[in-house]
């Protein structure tokens, strides 16, 4: 047999002739060629396939993402989130070489390949994830339609899953508490890492990478643009007033003027070894006996549960609970919607009560987060120093921005009503 790589294929019969074998909306058709001619056994499949729209246009997917790549259609992508498509695109080519030999271009894929492939990996990954390699491996598809020669869309009619990831949870005091004594064990610059992410809600990265010249130790205040965000056109710098008690672990630092970075030592681990801040933390948080992952039903391997990443989903339910509207919680931590703000918001139903009953005034919300008046703990809602009218104000601004419900509006103005 011989097996031309492209659209379609040719075989050598006993009697001399080739027959051409074609693969056409998942349906294996073959005719004879009635020639013993290779070369002209190849032209009849060429006239075959021209109709179809086919023809001479074969892509075969050892070649898909470098044409990907080229393609002017493509998205303007940064360096990393398109080494991120090109893992999830490998990843695909190799089950398909492996589960699917006689599938060589990217026109051959068909529906019912790609259905056993998802169906194969749902059973080890969450939905997310599953969604994501579905949103990249159709777009790799549609912006390589018309080279690969694509009659019909194989993704068509694939549906994505209902959303069940696990999501981190938030720490308790007691356990924030065990975590810093663990981290100060371990190190000073892991110390310092902890109380960075448990005051200011930067993600790993961030702390870990946190220069100086972001640091404003006079205005009491951190400004930078978020590495999540700043290869996005609307990456926006964030600013985050400096907690006391962070204040005064860098300002006990004395080597703010001597180094870039605030924590140089674990930089360095982030930038070139990253297996050491993952290991670092690993053994910070088994020290503090907290379980960092999960078996979830379903799933084969463990969840990530509780996670440096943590830190950062409890400051903006620490700040949420004290009241803080969630608009200001997200121009603190760099979200570009309440929405995202309200996946990291895990409400505490009493704490809400307590802190609609001890509102700050907007003077104070303003001195907050200009670095003025930081509050003593995000931790601890903010005591009430305002008056009925400046409370009722702050309740109406909570019920319109659907942080609170009807029933919860209803009692704490009847309650702030009461107090006259």
């Amino acid at each position: 047999m011989a097996r031309e790589k492209g659209m379609g294929s040719l075989q050598l019969e006993k009697s001399g002739r080739w027959t051409m074998r074609v693969g056409i909306k998942g349906k294996r058709y073959s005719r004879s060629t009635r020639t013993t001619d290779r070369e002209k056994a190849e032209k009849f499949l060429e006239r075959f396939l021209s109709p179809l729209g086919l023809g001479s246009r074969r892509l075969p997917l050892a070649d898909v993402w470098l044409e990907y790549v080229k393609s002017p259609d493509r998205r303007d992508l940064a360096p990393s989130t398109l080494n991120a498509k090109r893992l999830i695109w490998m990843e695909f080519a190799r089950w398909m070489e492996h589960h699917h030999l006689e599938i060589g271009n990217l026109a051959e894929v068909t529906h019912e390949a790609i259905a056993e492939y998802l169906a194969c990996i749902r059973a080890e990954v969450c939905a997310s994830t599953y969604n994501a390699r579905i949103c990249v491996l159709r777009e790799i598809f549609h912006v390589l339609a018309a080279k690969a020669g694509l009659v019909d869309d194989p993704w068509e009619g694939v549906r994505l899953h209902a959303d069940d990831c696990h999501s981190r949870r938030e720490l308790t005091l007691d356990e924030i508490e065990r975590l810093m004594k663990a981290a100060a064990k371990a190190g000073v610059e892991w110390k310092r890492l902890f109380t960075i992410g448990i005051y200011t809600g930067l993600r790993l990265g961030d702390c870990c990478c946190l220069a100086w010249n972001s640091v404003n130790l006079e205005r009491g205040v951190i400004q930078l643009i978020p590495t999540k965000t700043r290869k996005h056109a609307h990456g926006q710098p964030v600013t985050i007033p400096i907690h006391p008690q962070l204040l005064a672990e860098l300002r006990g630092n004395g080597e703010h003027e001597k180094g870039m970075f605030v924590n140089p030592t674990l930089a360095e681990y982030y930038k070139k070894n990253k297996w050491r801040i993952s290991h670092g933390l690993e053994l910070i948080f088994k020290a503090a006996h907290i379980e960092t992952s999960v078996k979830i039903e379903g799933r084969r391997t463990r969840t990530p549960e509780a996670t440096f990443h943590s830190l950062r989903h409890t400051f903006v339910s620490s700040a949420a609970n004290a009241g803080v509207p969630l608009p200001v919680v997200a121009s603190i931590v760099g979200h570009s919607s309440t929405a995202m703000t309200r996946h990291y918001y895990h409400e505490n139903e009493e704490m809400l009560r307590q802190a609609v009953a001890a509102i700050p005034s907007l003077d104070d919300l303003k001195g907050s987060k200009s670095g003025s008046k930081p509050s003593n703990s995000i931790l601890q809602p903010p005591r009430s120093a305002q008056t009925v009218e400046q409370r009722l104000r702050q309740l109406e601004k909570l019920k319109r921005k659907s942080l609170i419900s009807e029933e919860e509006y209803a009692s704490t103005r009847s309650r702030i009503l009461a107090e006259i």
